[in-house]
This record gives C-alpha cells, sequence and structure tokens, in this order.
C-alpha cells in the first residue's frame, strides 16, 4: 500500500565503530517487487543476516521474504521482539553510539535517502527521511510519524551493541600486526 518497508540498514562494523552502507525504504510495503528490491540490495551487499522485527504480522515478512530472498542470496533471518516504547528504544540504542562518534554514515547514504523520497509531496517527503527522522525523534511517544528507517538503523545498531564492547586503539594494533603477519609469511 502507501507503507514502506524499511530498507534493511546494512551496517557492517570494524574496530568499535559501525558504518551505515545502505538505509532508507522500498515503496510498496510487502509487495513482491519491493521484496526483490529488498533481496538485490542483500547480496550486493553480502550480507550475512538480516533481523527482523517480529512484532507486527507475528513473523508473516519472514514467510513472505524468505521464498523470495532464496532465489537471490543464501542469508541467516532471525527475529526480535521489542515490548518498550518504540521512541525510547531507540533514543537508548542510538544515543550512546552516537555519542562516542562510532556511527560513520556514507554521505552517498545521506543523498540517497534525501533522493529516494523526492517522488513524494514535499510536505509528506521529509518524514519518510532517514535524517529528518534522526534529528527529529524525542522521547514523547508518537513523536514521529513515520519512524520505519530510524528504527530499522537502531535495530542494527543494538544487533552490533556486544562487539562494539572493545577497545578500538586495542583492535587496530591487533589488526595491524595481523597484516604485518600476513606480509611476512
Amino acid at each position: 500500500g502507501k507503507h514502506e518497508t524499511g530498507c534493511p540498514p546494512v551496517v557492517k562494523m570494524l574496530n568499535g565503530y559501525l558504518y551505515v552502507r545502505r538505509c532508507g525504504g522500498v515503496a510498496g510495503g510487502q509487495s513482491e517487487e519491493a521484496l526483490q528490491k529488498l533481496a538485490v540490495i542483500v547480496k550486493d551487499e553480502k550480507v550475512n543476516e538480516i533481523i527482523v522485527e517480529s512484532n507486527f504480522g507475528d513473523g508473516m515478512f519472514n514467510q513472505l521474504f524468505l521464498p523470495v530472498l532464496s532465489k537471490i542470496h543464501s542469508v541467516t533471518m532471525s527475529k526480535v521482539r521489542h515490548n518498550t516504547q518504540k521512541e525510547r528504544r531507540i533514543i537508548d540504542v542510538l544515543e550512546p553510539v552516537m555519542n562516542q562518534h562510532r556511527l560513520v554514515m556514507d554521505k552517498k547514504v545521506i543523498q540517497k535517502d534525501f533522493d529516494s523520497c523526492q517522488h513524494l509531496p514535499p510536505e509528506q517527503a521529509l518524514r519518510y527521511q532517514l535524517m529528518y527522522q534522526l534529528t527529529r525523534i524525542t522521547a514523547d511517544r508518537g513523536a514521529l510519524t513515520n519512524d520505519d528507517r530510524l528504527d530499522a538503523l537502531a535495530m542494527a545498531c543494538q544487533y552490533c551493541v556486544d562487539a562494539m564492547a572493545q577497545d578500538v586503539e586495542v583492535r587496530m594494533g591487533a589488526r595491524r600486526e595481523e597484516l604485518v603477519v600476513t606480509e611476512l609469511d
């Protein structure tokens, strides 16, 4: 329908930093065409695992997406269920990551986010954009009309939180050592 499916925000981690490679939305909700677009993105970005919020539809998205995805790219899918206020959950995940400057967003992500909404009337386009959602969220229930893109980004970041519990300098030093050993070999 008029809803969009949050494009899987492709978040990759290196040395305790999260790099947002893609984030946006695919118009058409859960239509066959929208699911195919998502599957192509998953393949292009060589995604290893997809996390899907099961609250809406009780896992129906997984059942719709798996057949489409299996034709294009083999990947693990897992479900997450939330039972806390959405706005507080999003802020609780993103605020510490952003305060420590560990969320790195490619400027192409921001441009594509902007471009993806240009087919909408200007008053609606803003509400769908990730940057708009990110800069307007508050802890108040219903703070945003649309929060799908930001919610999907928060879920991806939450998944990486445990892996981020590492000292960046130690990880970078270990990586340098690995490269030196590889070169010497």
